[in-house]
């Protein structure tokens, strides 16, 4: 067995893929947990890979191992935490804002369109503000500005790295909020049709903070090949967003 060979399979990437997306429904979480899975089974010369002995099936014993290290990393990444009752006490959506705002960082402008994009509140902006009173009474020891409304919007979906910024992050931006909305979706709904790499790609270079050359050699693709399907993938979502009347304003 080529410890090397089975990390850099297809079928194994996808199978840690789709783990971590069982687990975790942000997107920066799901990128994390690949890395950590991926660095996590390079570690001290695939050590664990190399742990196998045949005694069980080779994809029962990975898919063991993963979920093993996915677990692990949940700990890590929130250990014990807990979502306050009183937060609870007002839905699914409030316990969203509180996920979104408080362990990962967003603002409360980026959990409202986040809200709006999965369908899990549908009144107005405004509204929104007058009702997460309760949620920003609640201390978060996590997030220290967790009370604060930030308008200026880091994005969620793809970050800036040190390949340079997405370019359809300035247009997003410079959206009114329920275009901005629009695009997003539709920025989504383009990813998922997407091959599983492609998808990769996009996520571990926009969703977060990995170079291409790194992203490059996840994927298994030459540095070169790799930047020349981001732009190929760019133009595509450029014209899917066109196609549906949205453009810099």
């Amino acid at each position: 067995m080529d410890p090397e060979q089975i990390l850099s399979s297809s079928d194994l990437l996808v199978k840690i893929e789709t783990v971590c997306k069982r687990h975790f429904s942000a997107e920066n979480d799901q990128n994390e947990c690949y890395l950590y899975v991926i660095d996590s089974l390079k570690a001290d010369n695939f050590k664990r890979l190399r742990a196998f002995k045949g005694k069980s099936k080779l994809n029962t014993y990975l898919y063991s191992l993963i979920n093993s290290l996915v677990i692990d990393f949940r700990r890590k990444q929130y250990g014990r935490r807990r979502i306050p009752a009183g937060v609870s006490k007002l839905g699914k959506w409030a316990e969203t804002v509180y996920r979104f705002v408080c362990w990962q960082k967003f603002s409360f402008d980026d959990a409202y369109d986040f809200l709006r994009i999965d369908g899990l509140y549908t009144a107005s902006y405004n509204q929104f503000i007058k009702e997460i009173e309760p949620i920003k009474k609640v201390p978060c020891r996590e997030n220290p500005a967790f009370h604060s409304i930030d308008e200026t919007r880091e994005s969620a979906l793809m970050n800036i790295n040190d390949e340079g910024a997405n370019p359809l992050e300035f247009l997003i931006q410079k959206l009114d909020r329920e275009r901005r909305i629009k695009a997003l979706k539709v920025i989504r709904e383009t990813t998922a049709k997407l091959s599983q790499n492609d998808q990769l790609l996009v996520r571990l270079v926009y969703g977060s903070d990995q170079s291409v050359p790194a992203a490059a050699k996840v994927i298994g693709l030459a540095t070169s090949t790799a930047r020349k399907r981001l732009k190929r993938l760019l133009t595509k979502y450029r014209e899917r967003l066109l196609a549906e009347g949205i453009r810099e304003p």
